[in-house]
């Protein structure tokens, strides 16, 4: 079972909760919740069992969590969730100040003082996530918000090489930077690349720039990691914005 992500975002002035995590090999999937106020607001489950009749591992599965995580929250930014986030809030405050019911018209007396029933339990998970008379379902939310970045002239960044990086050896790769929407190479792209470890400072290991075909070749000295864990952030910032890819070591 892999570390998850767990993420507090605001948006219109409301916090919301977003939890991804690797549910395990004995259940195979990637589950993301999000939370308003402690309620389950929505949530998407996406299963890898197929990742793992592959013969992928763990680098495959982090990447799909990463990927699942990030893709939820640039969805909440971009305003996917406001309909379901001024349905939940406004379900809230009539349950909190509403009118109180009428008493009884003819009570001979009145009762003695009950205690309030105890909440019903909070909604389930699975509760939350076939509950689509409420609206869309997270699965929905998100196709929509891919489809609409597809329409959106962005910059990609590809990393190819023979072997994969890892830490206490020396890697040649090729970056490949291109549009999008043209496939046409991006060129004057300003590229770095940073190693993020949890023994030591966030430190810059190349910096660089994409040549007229769109390219750079990368030499990178990645140090030895004793213990801890660590990742490689390779940036990219162009005139069609900015664009990352994320390498676990």
């Amino acid at each position: 079972m892999l570390t998850g992500y767990n993420t507090d975002i605001r948006h219109d002035q409301i916090v919301l909760h977003v939890q991804t995590e690797d549910k395990g090999l004995e259940n195979p999937a990637i589950e993301s919740v999000i939370y308003l106020k402690g309620r389950v607001l929505a949530a998407k489950r996406t299963a890898y069992a197929k990742l793992l009749e592959e013969g992928k591992g763990e680098k495959e599965i982090a990447a799909l969590m990463e990927q699942q995580h990030r893709t939820i929250l640039a969805a909440i930014r971009a305003g996917r969730f406001d309909t379901k986030i001024e349905e939940a809030l406004g379900d809230k405050s009539k349950g909190d100040g509403g009118e109180a019911p009428e008493p009884p018209a003819a009570a001979p007396a009145a009762p003695p003082a009950q205690t309030r029933p105890p909440p019903p339990p909070q909604t389930t998970i699975k509760a939350a996530a076939l509950a689509e008379d409420q609206g869309p379902t997270l699965d929905q939310v998100i196709l929509q918000y891919l489809e609409t970045e597809a329409e959106q002239e962005h910059l990609v960044l590809v990393l190819d090489g023979p072997e994969e990086i890892r830490p206490g050896r020396l890697s040649r790769l090729t970056l490949r930077a291109f549009s999008s929407k043209s496939g046409s190479p991006m060129p004057a792209v300003q590229v770095s690349v940073r190693m993020l470890s949890t023994l030591s400072d966030p430190r810059v290991l190349l910096a660089g720039e994409t040549d007229g075909s769109g390219t750079l070749e990368l030499e990178l000295d990645v140090p030895a990691v004793q213990g801890g864990s660590a990742a490689l952030i390779i940036s990219g910032s162009s005139e069609l914005g900015r664009a990352e890819i994320k390498q676990l070591l």
